[in-house]
C-alpha cells in the first residue's frame, strides 16, 4: 500500500478534525446579501475564494514547507500572516483550524517535532495559522509539495461545496457535480501562484474578502464564518 497516498487520503478526508466543517468562507454571508442566489454565482464565488487561497495562502504553505526544521522561520511566517490577514473572520477561523489540525495531528501521528509546535501553541508562542501550519505538517509528514498545494486548494472547494448543502443552496448531487467541473481548475491556480512569495502574497478578489468580514454582522447564522 502506498503510505504517502494513504496520509494525503487520511488528511483530505472531511471526517479528519481540524474544524473546517464549521466554516463555510464566507459563502453564509454572500448568500445572506444576495451575492450568491444563482448556480452560476455560486460557482464563481467559490472559483474566487479557491483563487484567494492560490494567491494569499499557498505562498505561506510553500513558505513553512521548506522552514519546517527551521521553528524561527515558522514563528516570523505565523507573525506575518497575523499581520496580513487583517479581514477578522478570517484571520479567526485560520488560527482555529491551524490550531486544530496540529492538535489532531499531534494525537495521530508519532512526530517530535508536530509535539512541538503544539507545545508552542499552547504556549502562545505561535498563532498558529492554517497555511503555515498545513505547509509544516505536510513537510514533517514527507507528503511531496504539489500534492500539498492540491490538498490546501482542493479543501478550500470541498468546505464550500459542504457548506452549500448544508445551507440548502445546492442538492448533494448538483454539489458534486460542481465540485468536480471545478476541481478541474486546481492546477491552474496552483501553476499561477507557485512561485508567489510572501511579500507577494495577497488577495485577488477583494469582494469575497469583503463579504466574510460581515459574517458576524448576521443575527442568525449556522457557521463560525
Amino acid at each position: 500500500m502506498n503510505g504517502k497516498l494513504v496520509t494525503i487520503l487520511q488528511i483530505s478526508d472531511s471526517a479528519f478534525p481540524t474544524g473546517g466543517f464549521s466554516h463555510s468562507v464566507g459563502l453564509e454571508a454572500a448568500i445572506k446579501l444576495g451575492i450568491v442566489n444563482t448556480t452560476e454565482n455560486f460557482k464563481q464565488f467559490t472559483v474566487q475564494c479557491m483563487e484567494n487561497a492560490g494567491s494569499f495562502s499557498l505562498p505561506y504553505v510553500t513558505a513553512a514547507y521548506h522552514s519546517c526544521m527551521d521553528q524561527d522561520r515558522l514563528t516570523d511566517l505565523d507573525s506575518r500572516c497575523q499581520a496580513c490577514l487583517n479581514n477578522h473572520v478570517a484571520n479567526r477561523a485560520s488560527i482555529r483550524q491551524g490550531n486544530s489540525l496540529i492538535v489532531t495531528a499531534a494525537k495521530i501521528f508519532p512526530d517530535e517535532q508536530i509535539r512541538r509546535i503544539e507545545t508552542l501553541l499552547e504556549q502562545d508562542g505561535l498563532h498558529g495559522h492554517y497555511a503555515v501550519m498545513f505547509g509544516f505538517l505536510s513537510a514533517v509528514l514527507q507528503l511531496d509539495l504539489h500534492q500539498a498545494h492540491q490538498m490546501f486548494v482542493f479543501g478550500v472547494l470541498r468546505t464550500i461545496i459542504a457548506s452549500a448543502v448544508r445551507l440548502g443552496n445546492v442538492g448533494t448531487i448538483e454539489a458534486q457535480r460542481i465540485q468536480f467541473e471545478l476541481q478541474q481548475g486546481v492546477d491552474n491556480i496552483i501553476r499561477r501562484n507557485v512561485r508567489r512569495t510572501v511579500e507577494e502574497a495577497c488577495v485577488t478578489f477583494p469582494l469575497v474578502d469583503i463579504t466574510q468580514n460581515t459574517h458576524d454582522t448576521m443575527f442568525a447564522k449556522l457557521f463560525h464564518s
